[in-house]
């Protein structure tokens, strides 16, 4: 029996990174023939600047730059399709080579198989466990960038417009460079209860201190205002400026971020997502959602897996390619529905219960189709 199973395992794993190859080498293909164009400015540009020595070279160096770490994403998002895939693959091969029917006549429930595979499935869930906690926040700033930042050779840096953190402070920059978590050009306004700004800090350069949740400002200024009933029509207000070290607030590098990509949440860990609910109402119910998904969205995947099993693992004669359209048409619908319930906002329902109601939905469906297979 533990024959059978690393045969199941092994061809399942191989189906898995073929299938994952080619989808990936595809989306990568298309990519490529969208935006030749830019891809080969960029190329021009490193040619000049004296990173690499030829224009085609240089093609292949942006084009790593560019894509080689979206892999990591790329299987984050699609390692449940994929595998519901590999598991079509796996087991249609064995049904067309009759090892269904050497299984069977050996006196070996189907079942057997289909735990081996299902075994595999929660370690490829395992690994994007891993992927999710420690290799994607890494690339996060990678991930961020578009073509553009390619030809123009900013990295990920944009300006940072007015944004509000949870005590109400207002902080606005220049530039934000998320790969070297500096604000160029920041300007701060402090404000009381009614919004009447109390004091306005500036400095060229700040940069982030996770530590005391705090930019540290180099050259710093603090200008501070007094209260409007404080001053009337003729009275001179002293703008005297004074020396800053830090701001301190918990607009971080990672809020700011969630906020202007809504899809960079989803590359962060864990504990930068429970800090991310301490930046206001916005952060705490996107951040709550993304927890709720990164909970559940494993046991999704293989919930949906556990149910399109018996679409393959037949004991009699059977049109696969019609099977292989019966599963798509149960798998793919309801990934979109599980993914939709789990990542977009809605109005009407909490995070927590939205994330839930697929899982809910589909525990019972994977328990009657898996118990009542014919095996």
């Amino acid at each position: 029996m533990a024959i059978i199973d690393r045969y199941v395992i092994s061809r399942f794993l191989w189906n898995f990174l073929a299938l994952f190859g080619a989808l990936y080498l595809f989306g990568i293909a298309v990519d490529v023939v969208l935006n030749t164009s830019k891809f080969l400015e960029a190329a021009d540009l490193a040619v000049r600047s004296g990173r690499v020595a030829s224009r085609w070279s240089g093609v292949f160096v942006m084009l790593a730059d560019f894509h080689g770490p979206r892999v990591f994403q790329f299987y984050q998002f699609m390692v449940g399709m994929v595998a519901v895939g590999a598991m079509g693959f796996t087991f249609a091969q064995m049904h067309k080579s009759r090892e269904l029917t050497a299984l069977m006549a050996a006196g070996i429930n189907l079942r057997r198989p289909a735990m081996a595979l299902v075994v595999a499935a929660i370690g490829l869930q395992v690994i994007q466990l891993v992927n999710q906690e420690w290799i994607l926040p890494q690339l996060a700033p990678k991930l961020v960038r578009l073509h553009s930042d390619l030809v123009a050779n900013r990295g990920a840096a944009f300006p940072l417009p007015l944004t509000r953190d949870a005590n109400g402070l207002l902080l606005q920059a220049d530039s934000f460079d998320p790969e070297s978590g500096e604000l160029r050009g920041v300007v701060a306004l402090e404000r009381d209860a009614k919004g009447q700004a109390r004091s306005r800090m500036s400095a060229p350069i700040a940069t982030w201190d996770a530590d005391r949740e705090a930019w540290i400002l180099q050259q710093g200024q603090i200008i501070r205002l007094p209260a409007r009933t404080e001053v009337g029509s003729s009275t001179a207000v002293d703008t005297a400026e004074e020396s800053l070290d830090e701001i301190a607030t918990n607009l971080g590098p990672e809020s700011i971020l969630s906020r202007r990509f809504r899809l960079y949440g989803q590359m962060l860990s864990t504990p930068q997502l429970l800090e991310l609910r301490d930046g206001g109402s916005s952060d705490r119910m996107l951040s709550n959602r993304l927890l709720a998904a990164r909970l559940l969205g494993p046991i999704v995947n293989l919930l949906i897996l556990i149910a399109a099993i018996p679409f393959f693992l037949l004991r009699d004669p059977c049109n696969l390619l019609q099977q292989s359209l019966r599963a798509a048409s149960f798998a793919v619908p309801v990934s979109i529905a599980a993914l939709t319930l789990t990542t977009v906002p809605l109005a009407t329902l909490p995070p927590a219960l939205a994330a839930a109601i697929p899982t809910a939905a589909l525990l019972p469906i994977a328990v009657w189709r898996f118990t009542s297979m014919r095996s």
